[in-house]
This record gives structure tokens, sequence and C-alpha cells, in this order.
């Protein structure tokens, strides 16, 4: 996460057992401060690691969840790195580990806490770390979504993604659910995205099972107050452009689905319609993201591609940079920032 200047990152020293927050200078890299956090580490998927969650930021400070059996924590800083709080929300089990990322929602803090045992969606006062309101869900297989906070004809909505919930739509203040459709019936790993007035969000496995649905999401009216509403479904794409784990990007009314195993798909937000299919190559982690009229993304072998927005498929470079990552990039003040397994790195981000 970069905030004004700043590279805010989590990590962990497994062999060590320790975990940290820390701040680098975007400018030159340079260290800024680094607090180790105290706690067990555990078993964990290969391609997991014991912090794997993104830091949320806002004008008050830095947020991270990370968690183990005996619980899900929640760590506060300010931008100086000053320890402001510290909140537990209770056990946690997960096959493969944690690696959900929080979101700034106002003055809250949402977390979400779908795994295979109790599940729910936490709301935490971000000043001080009280909880606001906690709703309890339904529990299946452990998921890891972040949350997307959206603004629908002038209501704030949190937007959820889970497989025993499907693609869920509730109200900051309170926690209620608006609307919901079960619609996702495997394991989200990425995160749902706007698409203009759709939700878009994908679920699947590690055998290339998944799916993608989009959901036509509901104006406000009396319906959508009392929480009766079932969002009508867009339309639906199968395992063969679908991704897994890297989560969609929306631009200029296209979807660009970055698979897992190298194929990129470039879809009709509107309708799903599929527009071009091109093999980069390689195995996908991290997620595409959008700099200056092109896609970037990152392999888990640690090569950068990037191609062509628009519509017909080009690969305009590729740059290896030497290290696993499994880690979406950020871009702020000309640079392109990468956290691979054991370094920060940064590249020109000029188109």
């Amino acid at each position: 996460m970069i905030w004004r200047g700043r590279i805010f990152t989590a990590s962990a020293d497994e062999g060590a057992g320790q975990r940290f927050v820390s701040c680098h200078e975007l400018a030159d890299g340079r260290l800024a401060w680094n607090r180790e956090i105290a706690g067990p580490i555990e078993r964990h998927h290969v391609q997991n690691s014991s912090a794997s969650g993104s830091v949320a930021v806002d004008e008050s400070g830095i947020y991270w969840t990370w968690a183990v059996r005996e619980g899900l924590r929640v760590e506060a800083f300010a931008h100086d790195g000053t320890r402001r709080w510290r909140c537990e929300l209770g056990p946690y089990a997960g096959e493969h580990g944690f690696g959900a990322t929080p979101a700034v929602c106002g003055d809250l803090l949402i977390v979400p806490d779908d795994q295979d045992g109790q599940s729910a969606v936490v709301a935490l006062e971000t000043a001080t770390g009280r909880e606001r309101w906690r709703l309890r869900r339904d529990s299946g297989k452990t998921c890891y979504a972040t949350p997307l906070v959206i603004d629908v004809d002038g209501r704030v909505q949190v937007v959820l993604a889970s497989a025993a919930h499907g693609l869920t739509g509730i109200d900051p203040r309170d926690g209620r659910v608006i609307w919901e459709r079960r619609c996702l019936p495997k394991r989200a790993v990425s995160s749902p995205v706007r698409a203009g007035p759709l939700v878009v969000a994908t679920c699947g496995d590690g055998g290339g099972d998944n799916t993608l649905v989009a959901l036509r999401m509901p104006a406000g009216g009396p319906d959508v107050a009392q929480g009766r509403v079932e969002p009508p479904l867009a339309f639906a794409l199968d395992r063969s452009v679908a991704p897994y784990v890297p989560t969609p990007l929306h631009l200029d009314g296209r979807l660009y689905l970055w698979g897992d195993r190298g194929v990129v798909t470039c879809a009709e937000a509107a309708t799903g319609r599929v527009i071009w299919r091109g093999r980069v190559g390689g195995t996908f982690s991290a997620s595409p993201i959008a700099v200056g009229g092109t896609i970037r993304n990152i392999s888990a072998d640690g090569e950068v591609v990037v191609i062509a927005a628009g519509d017909a498929f080009e690969v305009l470079g590729r740059t290896p940079l030497g290290a696993e990552c499994r880690a979406t990039p950020a871009v702020a003040g000309g640079r392109m920032v990468f956290r691979t397994v054991d370094r920060l790195l940064a590249l020109d981000a000029t188109p």
C-alpha cells in the first residue's frame, strides 16, 4: 500500500518466527520504521505466507490483520509507527492459513472473517479498535476476498464475497444485509470489483474449476431498504476464462481476466462477451493493474508482463525481476513497486 510518498507493507520471517509491519520512503526505498508483531507461526499453503494480507491505510493510521488458530488479530499503528491499538476477534480455522485484507469505510475498519469455523464480518472503530457491530455468517471454505466499498445511488455499501453466501451487500452503519445472491459455489480468493452497474466476482479451486459471476446491483428503493432483494444475474463465465486467485480488472468498459495459468481474456463488461484471449505464459497469483493505457502484472517467477489495453491482444514488454512474487504491484509517484518474497523493488512506471 502506498500513501503520500510512503510504502506500507507486512512481512514475515518464518524461520525466525517473526512478523513485521514496515514503512519505506517511496522516493528512495529507505526504511522509515519497522515494527515487530509477536505471535506464533503456523503451517499454511505453500503459496501462502504468514503475512499475505495487505495493510489498509487512512488519514489516522495503518491497519493489518493476521490470524493463527488461537485468534484473528487486528493491529493498528500511527503513520510514524507508534502502536495505537490491538484487537482480538476470536478463534480462526482455515486449512490454507490466513490472507484477507480489511477495508476502511469512513470511521470504520471492515474486517472479513469467512473461515472454516464460525464466520463473521466485523466493523471496528478506526480510532479505538472498539467493535461497532458483528454480523455472524454461515461458514464454508475459508475465503480471502477483500471487502469492496462502493456508493450506489448515494448510499455506501460494503460488498463481500464468500463460498457460503455468494455476494452480499451490507449497510456499513449497522451491518444489516441489504441484498444477497448465493452464486459462488466454491472458494472466493479474488476480490469483488465494480464494473459500472455490475459487481463482478470469481470463485474456484486449485484444479481450475472456476466461475465468474456478474450481478446487477439493485437501485435504492423500499425493497432494498428492507433487505429483501436478490440481485439479478447479468452473466456468468466458466472455467475457460475465469481466474481463481487474480482479481479481475475493469477498465473502459472491458474486463481483463488474468488467468492463474498465464492466459488473459478481455471481455465486454456489460455482457461478458469475450473480445480476445491471449497467452502470456507463466503462473500468476498477483492481480493485474492499469497503468497509462497498459495492463501489467507479475508472474510467480517474478517476470513483469505488460500488455496493451484495448480490443486487440498485444504483449508490449517483459521485465524479469529475478525473485518470486505473489503480491499485486502498486503504482504512485511515477514508480511501480513490487513486494517479492524477500525485498521491495521499484521500476519506472512510465508507459
